[in-house]
């Protein structure tokens, strides 16, 4: 039946269930205030030998908030980002009834695939566009609200 050149299987060998599974230990669970790629933040946890990280700088923001005023005319706002964008996120501020349109790597027009009516809020935070941005608006003195973060590079 068995085959002799495996050794045997040890099922679970050396493996203990945890005393109380839904236990977490009380370390700071705190994020940290700006991602830095430099800081590497490590602690040591009860019954693990080595440290662990218990930080991951690319998994968090810092944003930049701007806005400006929108035009008629395609307006570039935001260049491709030397690192990687984690977030952006637009909001038509306009008090009137402006519609603004983004353009993705190229100027923006009326028929642009990204209309913002007022006061809609557009964000990416899993796919990030990586393109320039260029913004227009149907009618002058739109206000276009817009945050970003990239990553460290």
């Amino acid at each position: 039946m068995g085959d002799n050149n495996f050794p045997p299987v040890g099922w679970l060998n050396k493996r203990v269930p945890w005393q109380a599974p839904q236990y977490i230990p009380q370390y700071p669970h705190n994020l940290p205030a700006k991602a830095d790629a430099a800081v590497q933040t490590t602690t040591n946890f009860p019954g693990y030998s080595s440290t662990v990280a218990i930080t991951d700088a690319y998994r968090f923001a810092s944003f930049v908030d701007l806005s400006i005023i929108t035009t008629t005319t395609s307006v570039k706002f935001l260049d491709q980002p030397i690192g990687k964008r984690n977030t952006l996120g637009f909001r038509n501020a306009s008090a009137g009834s402006q519609i603004i349109y983004i353009g993705f790597g190229g100027n923006a027009t009326t028929s642009s695939w990204l209309e913002i009516n007022p006061g809609v809020i557009v964000l990416f935070d899993t796919v990030v566009p990586q393109d320039d941005l260029y913004c227009i608006s149907d009618v002058t003195a739109g206000v276009l609200a817009y945050v970003y973060s990239t990553y460290p590079g």
